[in-house]
């Protein structure tokens, strides 16, 4: 078979040989193309699409670290304001105090607890407080008493209704809570 192309190789004229050794080459270019450099371009596309999917993945984790650390913190300080487990501390008994602070003890008209709930290891307590015909600054002189507590004491939830023959006086409903370390 080699001997046969030869010979047709030796027949041809300059032109033909030239033709034909042009078109070899550019077939082989072609299958070079196609089998090598085509594959090679995909596959480095792929590899820099991964490359900035995993650079934009390693900045979207840094934030998430960050964010885990600032919120470490948090947990850390809030932590450090809780009640320790010797430490008995009454958020009922806080409440009357609060109450008696700010001058609205006899405002109360209702003092509740609730059910304690412990939650991911911490235990929740909480009481519902409900006031009739208080003035804003009254309320007002609640929430600092609140905000100083030894321990962290929040309101979850306050409503204020001014009352329909005094708008001046408000009835009002909160929601207080408190977190101990179980």
């Amino acid at each position: 078979m080699m001997q046969m192309l030869k010979e047709r190789w030796q027949h041809f004229s300059q032109r033909e040989r030239i033709v034909v050794a042009a078109g070899g080459a550019l077939v082989a270019a072609a299958l070079a193309f196609v089998m090598i450099i085509d594959p090679l371009m995909a596959s480095i596309d792929k590899l820099d699409r991964q490359a900035k999917r995993k650079a934009k993945d390693s900045q979207e984790l840094a934030l998430v670290a960050q964010e885990y650390v600032v919120k470490q913190a948090r947990i850390a300080k809030l932590e450090q304001r809780m009640p320790s487990p010797p430490a008995q501390f009454s958020l009922l008994a806080f409440m009357e105090e609060a109450t008696t602070t700010a001058q609205i003890r006899d405002r109360i008209v209702g003092l509740q607890p609730q059910a304690s709930i412990v939650v991911q290891g911490y235990q929740e307590t909480a009481v519902d407080l409900r006031l009739d015909g208080v003035s804003l600054p009254q309320i007002l002189a609640l929430l600092v008493a609140i905000e100083q507590a030894p321990y962290d004491v929040q309101v979850h939830h306050l409503q204020l209704k001014p009352k329909y023959d005094n708008p001046v006086n408000l009835d009002a409903t909160l929601r207080i809570v408190t977190y101990a370390k179980v």
